[in-house]
């Protein structure tokens, strides 16, 4: 038996070449001069051709590569290189693996034979019997396949393939494999590796009341910063539709996106469209800007088009666009707003354009004196043609006296308000008043238990009575616009006892420790002083309805919420709501109740999810309790695996003295095929 023998040389010019195989790294930087260790059962040099062979277990090292092969022979003149026999080649992540390797050490170009490839930042599998690298990143594989899979569920096998890994992928002669199984067959395709234009996996589905159903896309890569997708959205019985989506980040602090729909309806050609466009600008720290408009050329837009119930009763849209600048106790701002009535006509809905408002929202006058200062300046127009100019100016001052376990603020304030209508009214209408208030809080608290290693450790229990005070003089308001809030003044002579009932808790997860509310309970009443005085009130009710509100949330399985508001004259609730929500590591339940005594409305929903294995699986059901009637049923089915996935979607509306309607969809997603990731 020869003995394994250790030989140290400066074969660097091995190394450079073969990883030049897989890293474009090494042909961006010219080979450096450090040492290569090789360990073979016999390795000789040839002085007269300058060529050297290693046979026998051949190990070559350096620095991160390993290169493992039967034998190597180097021709040290021409730069050609040939690995045989079990050739395995590592470069950081990278690998080769192949029968035989044969390159040219100064052009860095090669073939691998019976061999595979596999680029750990891509995470691109090649395959093929001959594997010919053209160039640092451009591939040629002869009766191939490519993947993104590691455990191969899904690959492409080709008569050819042609790879860039900074750009595109095209393949001859191409069947798509599912679990080795041929799919579908095509003479030629074209796709990205990267973020690349093209092609995107349809959407495809039926709806008994739409009929067949197929969304498809083009995604344009226009650069890394900006990109473009072109939307199709066929269905056989409603219409068909086209649709743009741009996004672009021009700097960290600028970025936004534009959506425009066209939807022709079948048969009666009616148009319906949809445009949305956001916008972020950081100009500074404490400089911004925020752009969100949302508009429809139909009321029943969402109602028709969407599927989701939240917006199909959507009742409103706004359409908003504000600057902020803000200091350490201020803050200015511009705002324009548009809103689109979805519910009547939208000619009557007033629009604020512009409104500029400045705050002071806790400036310090002395020891004990805060001044808070809202002042405004706002223009609303009607659709018919009427304009109302608005100045509104809100002054302030609280004083804070507390002690050890109380607190009092009073508080005092006036109000001006300035209208010009214009061509309406002969004069300037305005609106002046003063008004006042105080708040008593009280704590009273204790700590039980310890901190833990982990988990909950210290619950502190504080119990916190509250008493307040407001007071707003009658105002005569009959020639006062009614625009928004600041022009609702209603008289108050009221008073409010609360009282907070909460747990306060920490948690230690690791060395991560955190404080939050394992529960808060409170309850409110009002009395109304003016309604208890006015004798000429015959079903007078001074006291308020009783509001309770309940929250329960532990660190990671259960949220817990209710609101409650209970008539003590009728000794009945008039609303409620009431949410539940467990969520595990594999599972979630939500249930929601909501209920209106006037006018008459019960609504539940409840949801379901857990995880099994590699299938994501919910289902979310609305039920009409007051009316018997389940409106909304919704179930999906997601398979996740690491490079693919395959949803499945059925929504089921039921309908009122019409055909329910009743809608399947399936969706394809083949994870690291140029996804419209934005970088």
């Amino acid at each position: 038996m020869v003995m394994r023998t250790l030989y140290r040389v400066l074969l660097v010019i091995v190394g450079g070449g073969l990883i030049g195989m897989i890293s474009s790294a090494a042909a961006e930087e010219p080979p450096k001069k450090v040492p290569v260790t090789v360990t073979a059962d016999k390795l000789d040099h040839d002085r007269a051709n300058d060529t050297y062979t290693a046979e026998g277990h051949v190990r070559i090292e350096q620095q991160d590569i390993r290169v493992e092969a039967d034998r190597i022979m180097l021709n040290n003149r021409t730069g050609e290189a040939v690995a045989e026999g079990n050739v395995y080649l590592r470069d950081r992540g990278d690998t080769v693996m192949a029968d035989r390797l044969e390159m040219n050490m100064n052009t860095r170009v090669g073939v691998i034979t019976k061999g595979q490839i596999y680029k750990s930042k891509e995470n691109i599998h090649l395959k093929g019997d001959r594997i010919e690298r053209r160039g640092e990143s451009v591939y040629h594989v002869e009766n191939g396949i490519f993947t993104t899979c590691d455990e191969g569920e899904w690959y492409l096998k080709a008569r050819e393939i042609d790879v860039d890994l900074d750009r595109y992928a095209t393949g001859r002669g191409v069947s798509f494999n599912m679990i080795g199984l041929p799919v579908v067959y095509t003479p030629y395709l074209l796709f990205p590796v990267r973020r690349q234009s093209g092609l995107l996996i349809p959407m495809a589905g039926f709806s008994n009341t739409e009929g067949f159903l197929m969304k498809n896309s083009v995604f344009w890569a226009i650069s890394d910063y900006q990109d473009m997708t072109f939307i199709s959205d066929y269905r056989s019985r409603a219409g068909h539709g086209t649709g743009m989506e741009y996004r672009y980040v021009n700097s960290r602090d600028s970025a936004g996106k534009a959506y425009y729909n066209y939807f022709d309806t079948f048969p009666s050609g009616e148009n319906r469209w949809e445009f949305q466009f956001q916008h972020r600008e950081e100009f500074a720290e404490d400089l911004s800007f925020r752009a969100d408009i949302s508009l429809v050329n139909d009321q029943d837009y969402y109602r028709a088009l969407e599927k989701k119930l939240e917006l199909r009763s959507r009742p409103y849209i706004d359409s908003n666009a504000f600057y902020v600048e803000r200091w350490n106790t201020a803050s200015l701002y511009l705002l324009g707003q548009y809103s689109t009535d979805l519910t009547q006509p939208n000619d009557k809905t007033i629009q604020k354009v512009p409104e500029l408002r400045y705050t002071i929202f806790g400036e310090t006058l002395g020891p004990l004196l805060h001044l808070r200062l809202e002042g405004s300046a706002a223009n609303f127009s009607v659709a018919e043609g009427k304009t109302v100019q608005r100045a509104d100016l809100n002054p302030e001052l609280t004083a804070v006296l507390s002690g050890n376990a109380l607190s009092l603020t009073p508080r005092i304030g006036a109000r001006a308000t300035f209208y010009d209508q214009g061509a309406a009214t002969m004069e300037p209408a305005e609106r002046k008043y003063t008004y006042a208030g105080a708040d008593l809080n009280a704590r009273f608290s204790r700590v039980y238990g310890k901190d833990e290693e982990a988990g909950i450790g210290r619950v502190r229990h504080s119990i916190e009575p509250m008493l307040s005070y407001s007071y707003i003089p009658r105002i005569e308001q009959g020639d006062i616009p009614r625009l928004d809030s600041v022009d609702e003044v209603k008289e108050e002579n009221v008073a409010t006892l609360s009282l907070i009932n909460r747990l306060t808790a920490r948690y230690k997860e690791g060395a991560t420790v955190r404080t939050f509310d394992l529960m808060v309970f409170r309850l409110s009443e009002s009395y109304d002083v003016n309604q208890a005085r006015n004798k000429d009130l015959v079903n007078a009710q001074p006291r308020s309805e009783v509001k309770g509100e309940l929250a329960v949330k532990t660190p990671k399985l259960l949220t817990v919420s209710a609101k409650a508001n209970y008539n003590t004259y009728t000794d009945r609730l008039s609303s409620s709501s009431e949410s539940v929500s467990v969520k595990g590591e594999s599972a979630q339940f939500d249930v929601t109740h909501q209920y209106l005594r006037e006018p008459k409305t019960q609504f539940l929903i409840g949801g379901l999810g857990f995880k099994a294995g590699k299938w994501d699986l919910k289902g979310q059901v609305w039920q009409d309790v007051e009316h018997r009637l389940t409106t909304q049923r919704e179930f999906i089915a997601h398979y996740a695996s690491q490079c693919w996935g395959l949803g499945f979607s059925y929504i089921n509306k039921p309908g009122i003295n019409k055909p329910d309607e009743t809608q399947y969809l399936v969706m394809l997603d083949l994870k690291g095929l140029g996804g419209v990731k934005f970088k």
